[in-house]
């Protein structure tokens, strides 16, 4: 069976995605791969299925800051990929986000010829059958190619993969070692690509698959991906409708006009009262990793919300104004949801009580003309204190 048909064999069964043991606070966000662990049971991650078509799989997980990732590798001869089962109305979470880094392409691959038809690295997005006794499966397939220019979109070339369908967001232009963030928003994508299928309306996802080939080639191929959820947050509609890169270099800096005066001053390290509590956890420069210096204000929040079993917290994350105004609103978020994340999954705080948003680089705590000032706005707010 070749590889386009065997993708869409696998999407025909369709389950819920379980979000359990996730920081989902933020209903707008609904999560699919999570790695909190590098354990592999039965050799692929827990939640998803192996799919081999060739040769033998290699991959594990790896750590990045406080983040996991997956690694996989193919080594000339392989295609093989992890599956799982999701439902999700892509009219109602249309923005599929997710964090992706290549080492090694596969020489000379291109998805638009049969015989070079390699990929570093696929994430492909089953949605419901339609049609005469559901034999339309449709698939999108979002792809790090090599000699397909970034841009390029069309119909598999594989036998049988004709409701296969690419776009290539990455290529050789783009740099190897590096990690892009990705947002695509994947109802206008189903649009755009099966006009013929019920005039372009899809009737939700059935799965996802993350899939490395080389076989093609005989040629060595690499890659990791990190996490990947559907969200409907205005941050991330903003930056997919902007087409503007979330990569993690910044090499501008946007010139901000000195305001007058600061209106107000964050809090200091912690202030926790019967009725208000408040701290602060900041960050390094381009970071979403909390420091241990900040186990003790993160132990704080937590012990506060066991004290008051009614309290909420609100979680504001917040950047200096160096590097666009996108990047940092979306770099403000992945703050503010790496300190639920750690509140939750090893402090045990149900995800129920923090709210969870980013601000970018508005509100600043300090000056942003001096490295002090500067570090000091790179933080997330924690508190249910009155403004």
């Amino acid at each position: 069976m070749r590889r386009s048909a065997a993708v869409l064999f696998l999407f025909v069964i369709a389950l819920s995605i379980s979000g359990a043991g996730d920081c989902i606070a933020n209903p707008g966000i609904i999560p699919v791969m999570k790695f909190t662990t590098p354990a592999m049971p039965d050799g692929v991650p827990d939640g998803w299925k192996l799919e081999k078509k060739t040769g033998r799989p290699l991959m594990n997980m790896e750590k990045d800051g406080d983040s996991f990732y997956l690694h996989l590798i193919s080594g000339g001869d392989s295609s093989f990929g992890v599956r799982k089962e999701a439902r999700v109305d892509v009219k109602k979470y249309p923005i599929l986000c997710w964090r992706w880094r290549v080492t090694k392409l596969p020489k000379g691959g291109d998805v638009r010829k049969t015989s070079t038809d390699d990929q570093a690295l696929q994430v492909y997005v089953a949605f419901k059958e339609s049609g005469f006794m559901g034999m339309n499966t449709p698939v999108i397939g979002y792809i790090w190619d090599n000699e397909a220019p970034r841009g390029w979109s069309g119909r598999s070339s594989q036998t049988g993969g004709d409701k296969l369908r690419y776009i290539v967001l990455r290529s050789k232009a783009d740099n190897v070692g590096q990690w892009y963030t990705e947002r695509r928003n994947v109802y206008q994508d189903y649009k755009k690509l099966f006009t013929d299928i019920d005039g372009g309306e899809p009737k939700g996802t059935t799965g996802l698959q993350i899939y490395i080939n080389s076989q093609h080639t005989k040629s060595a191929a690499e890659s990791m991906i990190g996490d990947i959820y559907f969200s409907n947050e205005p941050s991330d509609i903003a930056l997919a409708e902007s087409g503007k890169e979330a990569s993690p270099k910044k090499v501008a800096i946007i010139s901000a006009v000195k305001p007058a005066a600061i209106a107000k001053k964050r809090p200091g390290k912690i202030l926790a009262l019967p009725t208000c509590f408040s701290t602060i956890i900041e960050f390094d420069t381009d970071s979403s990793r909390i420091e241990d210096d900040y186990r003790d204000e993160m132990q704080t929040a937590a012990d506060y919300l066991v004290k008051y079993g009614t309290a909420k917290l609100n979680i504001v994350g917040h950047t200096d104004n160096v590097g666009a105004e996108e990047y940092n609103l979306a770099l403000s978020q992945r703050r503010a949801q790496s300190v639920c994340n750690y509140l939750v999954e090893k402090l045990g705080i149900d995800s129920q009580r923090l709210n969870v948003r980013g601000a970018g680089s508005l509100n600043p705590a300090a000056d942003n003309d001096t490295p002090e000032g500067r570090r000091q706005n790179r933080n997330v707010l924690i508190s249910d204190c009155l403004e």
